[in-house]
Parts: C-alpha cells; sequence; structure tokens
C-alpha cells in the first residue's frame, strides 16, 4: 500500500482531539504520517499535540503560525509543508474533530491508492447502509451552497463541504500554491482550481459517499457566518467564471 500524509488543522482543539483514536490509529498504521497546523490555539491544544508527537516523533509534526490564520490557509500551508517534506504519493485533509473517521478516511485512501486517479473527495449522503449525522440546519445551508455553486461553476459536485479529501502528490502546488480568495469555501476553490487544471473531474477523480460521519459540537461554524458565506459565494463567482468547457480563474 502506497504512503499517506494527513493534514489536521486545529484551533483550541483541546476538547476535541481524541488522543487515544489518533496514538491507536498511528500504532497500527507504518505507512502513514500526520502532520497538526496549529493554528494560533489559546488553549490547551499545544500541550495536546506535543504529548501526540512526543509519542510518536517519527510518524507526526506540528506547523504552528504565530497567529490565526484560518483553516483555509492552514489547510493550504499544511499541505504544501506534507509535499516538501516527504516522498509520500498522498496527501489528504481532516477536520480534528474526526466527524469522518480514521477508519472512513482510510477507506477512501484504499479506494483512490486502487486506481489512477489524482483526487478523491469523501460526500456525505444519507442513505441505506449509511450512518450519517448532521445539524439540521448545516445540512441545509450545505444543500444551498451546493447547488448555487453547481450553478456558477456548472460542476455536478454533490458535496463540497466534505471535509475528507486526498490528493496525489503531482498535484498539490497547482492546486494549493496559491492562497485562497475565500475563508468558508475554500473546499469549492479546491475543486475550481482541479476543473481549470486538469478538465473534467470524472476522468482526474472520485466523489464517494462516506459510510460514517458524526456531527461533533464546537464547531467554529456559526449560523451568523451563513452571510459571510453568501459573500464568498459572489467572490468564486468573481474569479472562477465557467466558460463552456473550462473555468477561467481570474
Amino acid at each position: 500500500m502506497p504512503s499517506l500524509s494527513i493534514i489536521i488543522p486545529c484551533y483550541n482543539e483541546e476538547k476535541r482531539l481524541n488522543i487515544e483514536k489518533i496514538n491507536e490509529f498511528l500504532g497500527l498504521n507504518n505507512n502513514v504520517s500526520i502532520i497538526f497546523v496549529n493554528d494560533g490555539s489559546t488553549d490547551k491544544t499545544s500541550a495536546i499535540l506535543n504529548q501526540i508527537t512526543k509519542n510518536f516523533p517519527l510518524k507526526t509534526e506540528i506547523l504552528s503560525n504565530d497567529k490565526r490564520k484560518g483553516k483555509a490557509e492552514s489547510v493550504r500551508l499544511g499541505m504544501l509543508r506534507s509535499v516538501k517534506k516527504t516522498d509520500t504519493i498522498y496527501h489528504g485533509f481532516m477536520d480534528a474533530d474526526m466527524a469522518v473517521s480514521f477508519k472512513e478516511f482510510e477507506r477512501l485512501f484504499e479506494i483512490i491508492a486502487s486506481t489512477e486517479k489524482k483526487f478523491i473527495f469523501g460526500s456525505r449522503i444519507k442513505k441505506i447502509g449509511a450512518n450519517i449525522s448532521r445539524n439540521e440546519w448545516r445540512h441545509f445551508y450545505s444543500r444551498i451552497i451546493a447547488t448555487v455553486l453547481g450553478f456558477i461553476t456548472k460542476m455536478n459536485v454533490y458535496d463540497t463541504q466534505c471535509s475528507a479529501k486526498i490528493f496525489r502528490k503531482e498535484i498539490i502546488h497547482n492546486i494549493f500554491g496559491e492562497n485562497f480568495k475565500t475563508k468558508w469555501l475554500f473546499d469549492a476553490e479546491i475543486v475550481c482550481r482541479i476543473f481549470y487544471q486538469y478538465g473534467d473531474l470524472n476522468k482526474s477523480g472520485i466523489e464517494e459517499p462516506v459510510l460514517e460521519w458524526t456531527e461533533i459540537k464546537g464547531s467554529k461554524l456559526k449560523l451568523l457566518n451563513f452571510f459571510s458565506i453568501l459573500n464568498e459565494i459572489l467572490v468564486i463567482h468573481k474569479y472562477y467564471r465557467y466558460n463552456e468547457s473550462s473555468i477561467t480563474i481570474k
């Protein structure tokens, strides 16, 4: 099995980082490493991350932002650090709350590693055989965003916002090399950049429904942020324009 590097952005995650699960995952998998991006946390996140890296010094690293830069920039910096640091083939990111479990993330990794695809996105679809537990209003706004973004970009991605994404090494710099123009919708920007660089998403990647997703309390996303997200949709419309067979990045 090829190797996998996972980026986990962390901002004040002392109550949501599950040390036991992280230690178990790292102990059982020799082909996996984790880069934690500590985004200027002011709680005990640093101490928790230091303990994890002490237990697994060869499999973990902490990348610290002097001040808070946000999830989008933390993920971007983590991905760039990951490809610079290692010869790992696959690089992905997930949230610190592990709403997507390590087991499910491994399943996504196994799927893409068995193909020549450039990326795989997790997708939260409630269906028979899947255990998807989501906050109703967040699910509602997520569907609105997906519908509007689909209209703007003309791309049929069901769930751009699912925080379980894995990429092959060779596309990282093309997708993450430049700063994102949005804070909350950077996942949608990732999709736009892939389409701009590589064309038809069906040929270059996979959107795979996750079998488990559990909403964890403590999310940084609040109801009031919905208005900021609406503004960012306008930003997407401004900078990522659909033009017949491609997206023009302004």
